[in-house]
């Protein structure tokens, strides 16, 4: 009798902890990448929170693939109520990661800086050289007050910088130079 009324109060108290603690929330949405008709694409997406929403922490994943070289940018913006003293919302991390989509491994991270400075959360993130693979944006924070709030994120993604071809023609010559020098040197060595 008395394993029951303690194996009955663990029970409580253990439903009472997993109500009262935050929960993770993760969504994960495939991203449409619209063409900018210069060979580049951009994303405009966000997530929306309320008061049902408070305490919870969020890690959201916006997946995309690339089939070439490409350079990112990319910026985060949240809008919030203040509950006294408190956001109701914050960012707290802001990614670009690239993975393997078989295993689901992290091959690299580009990590945003924050770059709030007025009653908004800002984030800002580059990333160059990309290459073909599968990426997505990582949004993560907390819903921190009752008003709870939103984010939206802006995605430009541009061809990679290919040299021009004086690029290639400079330095076809300081190897041809290289060559003549090493040549003479080899020669007076002689």
């Amino acid at each position: 009798m008395k394993i029951k009324s303690i194996l009955l109060a663990s029970m409580i108290v253990g439903a009472n902890l997993i109500g009262a603690s935050a929960f993770a929330a993760e969504k994960t949405v495939n991203l449409s990448l619209v063409s900018d008709m210069e060979g580049g694409f951009n994303a405009h997406f966000g997530n929306d929170f309320n008061s049902t929403d408070v305490n919870s922490v969020f890690s959201d994943k916006y997946k995309f693939t690339l089939s070439g070289a490409y350079d990112s940018a990319a910026s985060v913006t949240s809008s919030f109520l203040k509950s006294g003293t408190i956001k109701d919302l914050l960012i707290t991390s802001f990614n670009i990661v690239q993975y393997d989509p078989l295993t689901s491994s992290v091959l690299h991270t580009y990590t945003g800086i924050n770059t709030t400075g007025g009653t908004t959360d800002n984030w800002e993130l580059s990333a160059s050289g990309l290459t073909a693979g599968s990426y997505y944006v990582q949004v993560g924070g907390k819903v921190v007050g009752n008003g709870g709030g939103s984010y939206g994120t802006d995605l430009a993604i541009s061809m990679a910088p290919v040299p021009e071809p004086e690029t290639y023609a400079m330095l076809g010559l300081g190897l041809g130079l290289m060559g003549v020098v090493a040549r003479r040197k080899k020669a007076k060595a002689a």
